[in-house]
């Protein structure tokens, strides 16, 4: 009796090559609002340019990430002299805009950095990495 194979049953390798980026240097752009976006753009940048992975569509989103980045930084500022919360129209205590204005941006860091590969699980993601010494542990369906 011959193996049956469930649909979709196995992982595909990926089947490119990674493709390397001939980038070696892209100055922030002056959209960049703040010294603390232009000090990520810098890090950033050269992070994705050292691993030979960026590519002139990534400005936009690395923009986004930056611009998000800053966004975090000021609201950490407004929440240091503030407080994390203020006198709500009726006297009672409300959670201070900064606060949610912070949580956002913190979102949009998390999602535009997962895009260009800046935290461990998309960046294995875009490498195709992620295996054990000498590519991928067994697994226990592979004889099916």
């Amino acid at each position: 009796m011959a193996g049956v194979r469930a649909a979709g049953g196995g992982r595909k390798k990926n089947q490119l090559a990674p493709r390397r980026s001939n980038i070696t240097r892209i100055a922030p752009p002056k959209e960049l609002r703040g010294d603390m976006a232009v000090a990520c753009w810098k890090s950033a940048s050269k992070i994705l340019i050292e691993r030979e992975i960026f590519e002139p569509e990534d400005a936009l989103p690395l923009m986004m990430y930056c611009m998000a980045f800053q966004t975090v930084c000021d609201a950490d500022q407004v929440i240091a002299e503030k407080g994390l919360t203020d006198v709500g129209g009726t006297g009672g205590l409300k959670v201070h805009p900064a606060v949610t204005v912070r949580s956002g941006a913190m979102a949009q860091l998390a999602r535009f950095g997962s895009l260009l590969g800046l935290d461990p699980m998309s960046r294995a993601r875009m490498t195709g990495g992620g295996g054990g010494k000498g590519g991928e542990e067994p697994n226990e369906f592979d004889g099916f």
